[in-house]
């Protein structure tokens, strides 16, 4: 048998970011038996229209991350694959969720928030991390919806790019999809943080809440 192929997908329109998370996803230990391959995608109409050029292509598991997200825990991969073969019926984990979605859809609205993730803005370091379920025994905690800064899946699904066609809750309603196909989304129970996210000052409140408006209506 040849390696299986653990295939990340990126959108892309900083070099600069990318050139480093590519850095980060190069210092990452393999597992004997994979390979592990990046695919860029330029030029994307929308976050889910870009996932979805890396829909056709074989792998055993892929993971969808942002531009600026950079994974420092070297040996992430190893806890990657245990986690998904222990656990068969777990299509999708994120770093960060909630285990019941508010009525607003807004997932750190939520009550219940699990993950953490080192938060870079303002040329600040800062740790977030929810308290749900950090004491858990399990390996990850059940959740309806993860954050986009990474997605990481052991089924391949289209993304909704014909309803989600700009750069927010793409994230939400593929968790929602991963569900209706009969799988849980998942938030690993970590002892120390996989990424770092740098988070951008610019934000599109009109879009936003556009997306927000189409997403409760779909699945809320």
């Amino acid at each position: 048998m040849g390696l299986q192929r653990i295939l990340f997908v990126m959108c892309v329109n900083d070099e600069a970011l990318f050139q480093q998370a590519k850095r980060q996803i190069a210092n990452l230990v393999v597992p004997s038996g994979f390979t592990v391959e990046l695919y860029d995608v330029r030029g994307a109409k929308s976050m889910a229209s870009g996932y979805n050029c890396a829909y056709h292509l074989e792998a055993a598991y892929r993971i969808y991350i942002h531009q600026d997200t950079f994974l420092i825990h070297k040996g992430m991969l190893y806890d990657l694959i245990r986690l998904f073969e222990l656990n068969p019926q777990l299509g999708m984990i994120g770093l960060a969720g909630c285990v019941e979605l508010p009525t607003n859809g807004i997932w750190w609205e939520g009550s219940e928030l699990v993950g953490q993730v080192i938060e870079h803005r303002h040329d600040v370091y800062q740790l977030l991390r929810f308290g749900h379920g950090a004491l858990e025994s399990t390996d990850y905690v059940e959740v309806q919806a993860v954050d986009g800064l990474f997605m990481a899946t052991s089924i391949n699904l289209p993304w909704r790019d014909e309803q989600f066609d700009g750069f927010h809750f793409y994230d939400s309603a593929h968790s929602k999809e991963i569900a209706l196909a009969g799988y849980k989304v998942g938030v690993p129970v970590l002892q120390s943080p996989w990424c770092i996210h740098y988070n951008g000052d610019e934000f599109d409140h009109v879009s936003y809440e556009r997306y927000r408006q189409l997403f409760v209506q779909q699945y809320m």
